[in-house]
C-alpha cells in the first residue's frame, strides 16, 4: 500500500469518528429575574441569549394563555451574545403562570405573579338617558375579574371627565356608587364619557369607562299642516258646503312622551269654516302624531289659497305652546254631463234622421273651454254632427244635433254605432255611443211633394215613383236606379212649385218677381233632364218622356210670356235708362233660356250700352245739382246779408247780378232733375227738387228784402232833395234882404 493511499484511509476515518461524535452546545439562555409581578399594566425583564455558533440562532417565547409577551427581537447572530427585553402584559381575567424562552440549544423560566383585579359587574357601565339640567344616581358590584388570591379592599376615582356633565364615584361594601349631572347646555343626544380607575389593594388599577346619552323633556318640534286641499266635485246647485278632513302634523321633538292638552283651528276668511275632528291625547319623544281637522267650504268661494292657524298645547310643565298657519287650497272641479247613448233609431235610406242630446258641465264652478267631440269608433259615413258648441258654461248646458243619413251601400238590418270622445279643457273626457239603423227608403216626402200638385208632369213623376216603391220592396231595382229615380223626383217638385209660383206672379203681372221662378223651374227641368238619361229601364223612360214633353211645353210657355212682357216694356216711350238696361238684361235671360244665343249676346251688349248712358246721364245730372249748389253759395258769400239766420238782399246796385245768377241757378235745377228723370233716378231727382223749392222759396224773401232796401232808399232821397231845397230857400231870402236893405229897419 503506498503511503497516498495510506494517508486518504486515515483521514477518511478521523473524519467519520468526527460526525458521529455528540456536538457541544452553541447557545445559552440566561433569565436575570426569574419572577415578574404583572398587575394591569406592563412589566419588563431581561434575558441573555449567547450564541457560540457559527450561524444566528432563534429566540421563541411561549407564554400561558392570558399572558402576553412582546420580545424585543427574536434571533441571536453568530458568535454574539444579545439581551432580549420582554415586555409583559396581561388580560384583565388572566392568572399567572410561566413564560419559557427557548433556543434550540438552552431554554430559560419566568414566573408571572399577578395580584387581584378588580372590575365591575356590568362593563361599560351605563348610566342610561339622562334629562338635560338633571343628575342620575345608581350603584354596580365591584368584582375580581382576574389574577391570584382574593381582592381585598378597592377604591374609585374618575380620572377622565366629560366636559357637558360630572360623575362623582366611591366604594361600599364591594358597591361603586355613582351620581351622574348634566349641564344645562348639554346637546340632545350627547353621548357622554368618563373613566373611572379602580384600584386593589395590592395597588393593582384598572379603568372602566363609563358612558351616558342626554336626553331632553317633552316640546314641540314642527307643528304644520300637510298639503292641504278642498276640491269642489259635487254639484254647487245642489250642494251648498263642501267638507274635507285635512291632517295637522304635531311633532315631538323631545325625547319624553308629551301629553298633549288641546289644540285650536280657525281661519278668518268668510265662507270656510274649520274645527278639530280628531286630536291624540300624548306624542312620544322623537315622533309626531296626526291631528284631524275638519274644513267646510261654502261653495260659493272662489278657487284660491285661504289661510288657516291655530295653536297647539301641552299639559307639561316645561312644554310652551306651539301656533302654527297654513294654507287651504280650494280647487273647483269640472265634470262633463253628457249621454252615454243616444240612439237615432230608424232611418229610411235616402232620407236624414236628427237626433238632439244635452251635454252640458254638471258641477257649476267652472266652464269648459274647447269642448271638442271627436269620432273615435265607427263608420266614417253616414253620420255628422249638425250643430256642437265649443264651449259649456258653468253648470249650463247646450244642445247637440247629430244626423243620420244612409244610403243605398248601407245594409238593411244593421245597427250601425258610432263612438264619440266627448273633451275639453280641464275636464275628464267622456265616451258617447251613437246608433242607428237604415231600413228601406221611404218615398212619402217626394211623393207628398208631388202630389200636391196637378198635370201630366206630377202624373208621370207619381207613376215612376210608385214603379220603383214596387220594385224596391221586391229587391228588384239597383242602387243607381234608386238614386236616379229620387233625384228626378225631387228636381220635378222643385220644377212644379217654381212654375206654379211663376204663373201666378205672371197672372198678377208681377213679372220681374216671376223671372227668378222661370229660372229656377229651367234649372229643374235641366236636372230631370240629366236624371231621365241614367235611366234605361223602359217603363221608367216611359214616365220620364211624359213628364218632361209636358214640363218642356209648359216651361216655354212660361218663358215666351215673360219675353213678350219685356218686349213690350222696351217698346213703350216712358222707358228711363236704367229700367232700359234692366229690362234688355233680363231679356237676354229669357232668350238665353229659349235657346237663341246669338239674341241674348245682343241683348246683353245692348244692356251694356244701356248702363253706359244712364251712368253718363247720372254724372251729368250731378254736374247740373253742382252748379245750381255753386251759383247759391256764390250768391250767399258775395250779394246776400244773413240777419237772424236769414238771407237778405239789401244793396239795390246788386239786382241785375242777383237776377242774372237765380236765372242761372233755375237752369242748373231744371237741367239736373229732368236728367235724373230720364235716367230713372227718381229718389235723386225728387232730392233736388226738395232743394230747389227751399232755395226758390228764400229768393222769394230776398226779392222783396230788395223791394224794401229800394223804397228806403228812395225815402232818404226825397228827404236829401227836400233838406237842400229849404237850404237854397233860406240861402235865397238872406240874399235878396242884404241887396234891399231891410236887414236894417
Amino acid at each position: 500500500m503506498s503511503r497516498r493511499v495510506l494517508f486518504l484511509a486515515v483521514v477518511f476515518a478521523a473524519g467519520l469518528a468526527v460526525a458521529t461524535a455528540p456536538a457541544a452546545a452553541q447557545s445559552t439562555v440566561t433569565v436575570h429575574d426569574g419572577s415578574v409581578t404583572v398587575g394591569t399594566d406592563t412589566a419588563e425583564t431581561t434575558v441573555t441569549v449567547d450564541n457560540t455558533g457559527n450561524e444566528s440562532v432563534s429566540v421563541d417565547v411561549s407564554s400561558p394563555s392570558g399572558i402576553n409577551v412582546d420580545q424585543s427581537r427574536d434571533t441571536v447572530p453568530a458568535e454574539s451574545s444579545r439581551d432580549i427585553t420582554l415586555e409583559i402584559s396581561a388580560d384583565d381575567d388572566a392568572s399567572g403562570g410561566t413564560i419559557t424562552v427557548s433556543t434550540p440549544d438552552d431554554s430559560g423560566m419566568i414566573e408571572v405573579d399577578r395580584p387581584p383585579i378588580a372590575g365591575l359587574e356590568d362593563e361599560p357601565l351605563d348610566t342610561g338617558e339622562i334629562l338635560v339640567g338633571e343628575q342620575a344616581s345608581g350603584s354596580v358590584g365591584i368584582e375580581q375579574i382576574g389574577g391570584d388570591g382574593s381582592l381585598g379592599d378597592v377604591s374609585a376615582s374618575v380620572v377622565s371627565s366629560d366636559p357637558d356633565a360630572s360623575l362623582s364615584v366611591y366604594e361600599t361594601g364591594g358597591t361603586l356608587e355613582w351620581t351622574a349631572t348634566v349641564d344645562n347646555d348639554a346637546a340632545q343626544h350627547e353621548d357622554l364619557e368618563w373613566e373611572v380607575e379602580l384600584v386593589s389593594d395590592s395597588n393593582a388599577a384598572r379603568t372602566v369607562d363609563v358612558e351616558g346619552e342626554v336626553i331632553y323633556p317633552p316640546r314641540f318640534g314642527d307643528v304644520e299642516l300637510d298639503d292641504a286641499e278642498v276640491t269642489f266635485d259635487e254639484p254647487r246647485g245642489s250642494t251648498a258646503t263642501i267638507t274635507e278632513t285635512i291632517d295637522l302634523d304635531v311633532e315631538n321633538d323631545g325625547d319624553l312622551e308629551m301629553d298633549l292638552e288641546s289644540v285650536t283651528a280657525s281661519t278668518s276668511n268668510g265662507g270656510l269654516d274649520v274645527s278639530v275632528a280628531d286630536q291624540p291625547g300624548t306624542v312620544d319623544g322623537q315622533s309626531t302624531e296626526t291631528v284631524e281637522l275638519t274644513v267646510t267650504a261654502d261653495t260659493g268661494l272662489s278657487e284660491g289659497v285661504y289661510d288657516i292657524s291655530g295653536v297647539a298645547r301641552a299639559s307639561d310643565i316645561d312644554t310652551t305652546d306651539a301656533s302654527y298657519d297654513g294654507t287651504v287650497r280650494i280647487e273647483h272641479e269640472t265634470q262633463l254631463d253628457a249621454p252615454d247613448r243616444i240612439d237615432i233609431g230608424d232611418v229610411p235610406i235616402g232620407e236624414s234622421s236628427r237626433q238632439t242630446a244635452s251635454m252640458g258641465e254638471a258641477l257649476g264652478y267652472q266652464n269648459v273651454e274647447n269642448l271638442e267631440i271627436t269620432l273615435e269608433d265607427g263608420p266614417d259615413s253616414w253620420l255628422t254632427i249638425e250643430e256642437a258648441p265649443s264651449r259649456l258654461d258653468a253648470g249650463g248646458s247646450r244642445p247637440v244635433v247629430f244626423q243620420a243619413a244612409f244610403d243605398t251601400d248601407a245594409e238593411l238590418g244593421t245597427t250601425y254605432e258610432w263612438t264619440y270622445a266627448v273633451d275639453g279643457t280641464g275636464v275628464e273626457a267622456e265616451t258617447v255611443t251613437v246608433t242607428a239603423s237604415p231600413v228601406p227608403l221611404n218615398l212619402d216626402p217626394v211623393r207628398n211633394d208631388v202630389g200636391a200638385y196637378d198635370g201630366p208632369v206630377a202624373e208621370g213623376t207619381l207613376s215612376m215613383i210608385e214603379t220603383m216603391d214596387t220594385r224596391m220592396r221586391n229587391g228588384e231595382i239597383e242602387d243607381d236606379s234608386i238614386t236616379n229615380v229620387i233625384s228626378f223626383g225631387t228636381a220635378s217638385s222643385l220644377y212644379l212649385e217654381s212654375m206654379d209660383a211663376a204663373s201666378e206672379r205672371q197672372s198678377a203681372g208681377e213679372y220681374d218677381q216671376a223671372q227668378q221662378d222661370i229660372v229656377q223651374a229651367a234649372a229643374a227641368y235641366n236636372t230631370m233632364t240629366l236624371y231621365a238619361d241614367e235611366l234605361d229601364d223602359a217603363a221608367f223612360r216611359s214616365d220620364t218622356e211624359t213628364a218632361l214633353s209636358a214640363a218642356e211645353s209648359d216651361l216655354d210657355a212660361g218663358i215666351e210670356e215673360q219675353a213678350q212682357y219685356y218686349e213690350s216694356r222696351l217698346e213703350s216711350e216712358d222707358v228711363s235708362l236704367i229700367e232700359e238696361a234692366t229690362t234688355k238684361r233680363k231679356l237676354a235671360r229669357v232668350t238665353l233660356l229659349q235657346g237663341d244665343d246669338e239674341r241674348a249676346t245682343a241683348l246683353e251688349r245692348e244692356a251694356q250700352s244701356a248702363f253706359e248712358n244712364y251712368t253718363q246721364a247720372v254724372s251729368e245730372g250731378e254736374r247740373a245739382r253742382q252748379r245750381a249748389d255753386e251759383t247759391w253759395e256764390t250768391m250767399h258769400s258775395e250779394q246776400f246779408v244773413t240777419v237772424a239766420g236769414q238771407p237778405l238782399l239789401l244793396n239795390p246796385a246788386e239786382y241785375d247780378a242777383y237776377t242774372d245768377r237765380v236765372d242761372e241757378m233755375n237752369a242748373a235745377y231744371e237741367n239736373a232733375t229732368a236728367t235724373f228723370e230720364r235716367a230713372g233716378e227718381t229718389s235723386r231727382a225728387e232730392a233736388v227738387e226738395s232743394e230747389y223749392a227751399d232755395r226758390t222759396a228764400t229768393l222769394e224773401l230776398t226779392r222783396w228784402s230788395l223791394l224794401g232796401a229800394t223804397g228806403m232808399y228812395g225815402l232818404l232821397v226825397i228827404g236829401i232833395v227836400v233838406r237842400t231845397a229849404r237850404g237854397t230857400y233860406q240861402y235865397l231870402r238872406d240874399a235878396r234882404a242884404s241887396v234891399s236893405g231891410d236887414f236894417l229897419v
